[in-house]
């Protein structure tokens, strides 16, 4: 028969005088000697709230996710499309080379807006810059700052509509070969 671990037992009150001597003989008996018995350690109730919450706290490990079968060879190289699917792949193909070429010069144009503007800007800071550096006292330095910024807040302005109205005929120049493939099929 298996024999089941012993629980430890509530503490009785060690604390009171035993009613006679033979009754304190025999628990100075029972008692093992202070060196060798474990100590019993006291907890608070908020040490053990944590205890609690860091416990439930740790989630567990998310279960791996089963891998999608592979279709090894699913279509084999000798089998061929039908006649309409590969015409329609055809058709699509000729399509997007002709909206990739349609789109170049358009998108050469900007990307040298966007140098020219970027040249502009950097050149009016560098200006500023050589003005600031020549400048005699901090009222000075203050109004080339203020005439900066005026005259360049309109500039900015035309150069964002200037990028925003090429950027619209980029896109119309790119999507005008996708569009009337759509409208063929």
């Amino acid at each position: 028969m298996a024999t089941r671990p012993k629980r430890p037992q509530a503490k009785t009150s060690e604390n009171k005088a035993p009613a006679n001597k033979a009754s304190a003989n025999k628990a100075s008996a029972n008692k093992a000697p202070a060196s060798k018995t474990p100590t019993k350690k006291h907890v608070s109730a908020a040490k053990m709230d944590e205890t609690v919450i860091r416990e439930t706290a740790k989630a567990p490990a998310p279960a791996p996710a089963p891998e999608p079968p592979v279709l090894v060879n699913a279509v084999k190289p000798e089998e061929r499309l039908s006649e309409p699917v590969e015409d329609a792949i055809e058709s699509a193909v000729q399509t997007l080379e002709k909206s990739f070429e349609a789109a170049m010069p358009a998108a050469l144009a900007v990307n040298q807006k966007l140098v020219d503007i970027a040249q502009a800007n950097m050149n009016a800071g560098l200006d500023l810059a050589r003005d600031l550096a020549a400048a005699k006292s901090p009222m000075e330095a203050m109004r080339l700052g203020m005439n900066y910024w005026h005259d360049n807040a309109g500039l900015f302005q035309s150069q964002a509509e200037e990028l925003w109205t090429l950027s619209a005929q980029f896109l119309t120049t790119a999507n005008e070969p996708l569009r009337a493939h759509i409208r063929r099929s």
